[in-house]
């Protein structure tokens, strides 16, 4: 009941009285932070309700905590889908540059239409370990893809070196499908970032205790690990920072 309660109290928030009940939310999506209002376009599908209502509503990537007490002037969202995570922090951080990486087709239409006129760059590819054309298969959800041999769609990919124009980084956040595995075996993106937050996805037997290692030879403390018990505990969020900049 608490959580429920909570639940609509965010969303009658975020949404400046907008919806009054997750059953009333459709694109395009309202989104209120401090007194600044926008709109989220998208497909109506239950994949980017449900995007908007993890990361805006639920907040599960403790954006506002962050904003409290950061003003990141680098942003860079990997995974961006529609642009929900980097049409948050536009309203949270308004001179921030953001970087947004998404390699889906029918996710990047959306994501170019909610960065227009906007600090929201965007780049139409995947991010790895190596550059050139990789395999993405997009039969899961409509605007979801993951990296696979068996892809059913040919896109760009670049390293992750590249990423930001090899910018210092004031705020990271992944959310790959598993690309998080290919991407964290160089450890340069993590080692110029000073926040990072992660939606990990522990496939093909990869381990917590393995992911701590990658994020920790980045010179980053693990902050914050917190499973989706719904997916036993195959899914969750990890924060970390650099240890050494502040």
């Amino acid at each position: 009941m608490i959580r429920r309660l909570s639940l609509i109290k965010n969303l009658l928030i975020r949404s400046q009285f907008h919806y009054f009940r997750m059953a009333m939310v459709h694109p395009p999506y309202w989104l209120s932070v401090n007194g600044d209002n926008t709109k989220i376009f998208a497909d109506d599908n239950s994949g980017s309700t449900t995007c908007y209502r993890e990361v805006v509503v639920d907040d599960c990537y403790n954006l506002l905590k962050y904003a409290q007490s950061h003003k990141p002037s680098t942003i860079v969202d990997i995974g961006a889908n529609i642009g929900v995570f980097s049409k948050f922090c536009t309203l949270l951080f308004p001179s921030a540059s953001i970087y947004a990486y998404e390699p889906n087709p029918i996710a990047l239409k959306w994501l170019n239409h909610n960065a227009h006129n906007t600090h929201i760059q965007v780049f139409p590819c995947a991010v790895g370990n190596q550059s050139g054309a990789v395999a993405l298969k997009t039969n899961c959800d409509s605007t979801i893809g993951y990296l696979s041999l068996d892809g059913d769609l040919s896109v760009q990919c670049i390293p992750s070196f590249e990423v930001a124009e090899n910018l210092s980084i004031d705020l990271l956040k992944m959310d790959c499908e598993g690309g998080e595995w290919s991407i964290l075996q160089d450890p340069n993106l993590l080692e110029r970032t000073k926040n990072f937050c992660l939606e990990y996805h522990l496939y093909d037997n990869h381990s917590l205790q393995e992911l701590t290692e990658l994020i920790e030879k980045a010179n980053h403390q693990v902050i914050l690990i917190q499973p989706n018990e719904g997916h036993d505990g195959k899914f969750g969020l990890l924060w970390s920072k650099h240890k050494f900049k502040i």
